[in-house]
């Protein structure tokens, strides 16, 4: 028998021999191999796989995708995003594998690169090193809830942010709070993330082939109004409010999974979500009763504060929230002159990192 069919016949045995062969091989890489008659490290068995997947040959698929909007023109900010997004993007899992972002992205240090912008904290808004990397975490979360990929760890913020809908959003905290993803699936899947342009943040979860099929909505079980006014002293303030008192809220998720494969379909299991009211900052001229923080206010005395301004205590609710929505949250739309620029973008992107690695 020639020594090409039996290198062939051998390849067709090893994935029924083992079902998750090609799991861990890379068809093209195998393909490569039999075009260059090398198939002898196809044959061999060893520990490692003998032709294994890279993020290239991967990331044939876009299994799933979310688009957040950020605030491009604070640079320390806009910094921390993009640079824990530079040391995800092309981060690729294999079936089984745990994922965890701040192994990933490292402790956020100043020595690291990171800058000091906006976090929050238990009360309210602060400045902290690393600020706006919790969006990268939410939108990666996101991502990989509709890509039907498992998640092992993940916390919500103390407040809704305003860049997420609800629910879907992830904080970290290095040490102490990290989103971690497990890939349920039998190939790998790849993470592609970044800018597209000003304000527009992507993530994409790329794969050979697409799992599953997911639906995710949630509903308003109870809101709270904010309670608690924080006073800044301004000289000669120009707008009343800072930050606006938002209420707080719980919200029951639903989450739908169906295996495009076996047609199974099952509902995943998860907590419901409870975000805080998060306190008004208001910008006085002094201090109207001497102290900096008042808690327990009820909603008119708020208003007594907010009197003669444009803003009112409803108009601190986020208008997404409503009691009787249960839509289906809708895949992420980007327009073609938008994914032109990503692939453009990303394509140098990748080019820097190779040139890097290679140095």
């Amino acid at each position: 028998m020639q020594p090409l069919v039996v290198t062939v016949m051998l390849l067709l045995y090893q994935p029924v021999a083992d079902p998750t062969y090609f799991s861990y091989n890379s068809p093209q890489c195998i393909a490569f191999q039999l075009k260059h008659f090398n198939p002898l490290p196809l044959i061999v068995r060893t520990e490692r796989p003998p032709c294994p997947w890279s993020s290239e040959d991967a990331a044939q698929v876009e299994v799933s995708r979310h688009l957040s909007i950020y605030s491009w023109w604070n640079y320390e900010r806009t910094t921390n995003l993009e640079l824990a997004a530079y040391r995800l993007d092309g981060v690729m899992l294999f079936p089984g594998e745990e994922f965890s972002y701040n192994d990933a992205v490292g402790e956020r240090t100043l020595e690291a690169g990171f800058k000091k912008a906006k976090v929050i904290d238990s009360h309210g808004y602060t400045e902290g090193i690393g600020g706006g990397i919790c969006q990268v975490a939410s939108n990666l979360h996101a991502a990989a809830l509709m890509a039907g990929l498992d998640i092992s760890e993940r916390y919500p913020h103390r407040f809704r942010v305003k860049y997420m809908p609800p629910g879907l959003d992830a904080t970290v905290d290095y040490g102490k709070k990290d989103l971690k993803i497990v890939n349920n699936t039998l190939f790998p899947v790849v993470f592609h993330m970044g800018r597209i342009e000003k304000g527009d943040f992507l993530v994409r979860i790329m794969a050979p082939i697409k799992t599953f099929r997911v639906k995710y909505k949630y509903e308003l079980m109870e809101e709270r109004i904010s309670d608690t006014v924080a006073f800044k002293v301004v000289e000669e303030p120009e707008d009343v409010v800072e930050y606006y008192g938002r209420p707080g809220f719980t919200i029951e998720k639903t989450i739908w999974r169906r295996n495009l494969y076996t047609r199974k379909l099952e509902k995943v299991k998860v907590r419901n979500d409870e975000y805080s009211p998060s306190p008004w900052t208001l910008h006085v001229a002094k201090l109207p009763t001497g102290k900096r923080v008042m808690s327990g206010l009820s909603k008119n005395q708020i208003e007594r504060f907010l009197k003669g301004t444009k803003y009112t205590v409803d108009s601190a609710r986020f208008s997404d929230v409503q009691r009787d929505s249960g839509k289906y949250l809708p895949r992420s739309y980007v327009n073609k002159r938008k994914m032109r620029k990503y692939y453009k973008r990303f394509s140098e992107i990748r080019a820097q990192k190779i040139v890097a690695q290679a140095e």
